[in-house]
């Protein structure tokens, strides 16, 4: 896992910045409506890994919840901090800067996300991330991870995109079942980085979930982009969406 800190970091720095906040923002109304369908209360308390520039963390807050963020990236962390003083939710965010695999917490949650990440190294890698996921619950906790899947990525091999600033190449090692996610900026492929996650089919996830005691729940199918058109479909089948969010309890 040596490349993820100096992958995420440059995907910060290159990733366009032009879209305004509300933008941003509006992205975060589906996930705060998940949110709100598994909480009966804004007293309950919230933890997300991986918390990127914090929209999500600053709209929870602002729909009354307290929230703990861990996020890896320096710079990241000081964006998140910016918006907490922005939108005057400090009393409502925790900032934690660290590695979800080594922070020490001092409490439980009743509800844990994870967007957009998860599948970080090999299988005993997740294993014990899920046993610490696990610790952070409370009993009647729930959790909420987003999950790739290995026939999207499969299909999605040798696909290439521009944006503003960076490209983009996906590709997919179909004997370790791992999407390949190559970013470099524009016309600069020299200076290419690399992610590599683990796809899981729910069938998968099981087995996994299964090493430490927890329940795969419900997989609610996500999105899915047809390269041939060129257009996002928002909701997918399970069986053509890139991803899935799957609800995990103990």
């Amino acid at each position: 896992m040596n490349w993820v800190k100096d992958f995420y970091q440059k995907q910060y720095k290159w990733m366009d910045s032009t879209s305004e906040e509300k933008d941003h923002f509006e992205l975060q109304v589906e996930r705060i409506d998940t949110l709100k369908s598994y909480s009966n209360s804004t007293n309950q308390t919230i933890l997300e890994l991986g918390a990127g520039e914090g929209y999500f963390a600053i709209a929870a807050a602002q729909a009354g919840y307290n929230i703990t963020v861990i996020e890896l990236i320096p710079e990241a962390v000081n964006t998140i901090k910016h918006l907490v003083q922005k939108y005057k939710v400090k009393d409502k965010v925790t900032v934690i800067e660290g590695d979800f695999y080594e922070v020490k917490l001092d409490r439980k949650f009743d509800i844990i996300f994870y967007w957009d990440g998860f599948g970080i190294g090999e299988d005993e890698d997740q294993i014990r991330l899920l046993s610490r996921i696990k610790e952070w619950m409370q009993p009647s906790g729930v959790v909420m991870i987003d999950i790739y899947t290995p026939w999207y990525w499969a299909k999605a091999n040798g696909e290439r995109m521009k944006l503003p600033k960076i490209e983009r190449e996906y590709g997919f090692n179909a004997f370790n079942c791992r999407m390949i996610d190559t970013w470099w900026p524009l016309n600069q492929e020299e200076r290419k980085v690399t992610q590599s996650l683990r796809c899981y089919s729910p069938a998968d996830l099981k087995l996994l979930l299964k090493e430490v005691d927890l329940q795969l729940i419900t997989c609610e199918p996500g999105g899915s982009f047809d390269y041939d058109s060129w257009v996002y479909i928002k909701k997918a089948p399970l069986h053509q969406c890139m991803n899935y969010l799957a609800t995990i309890t103990l």
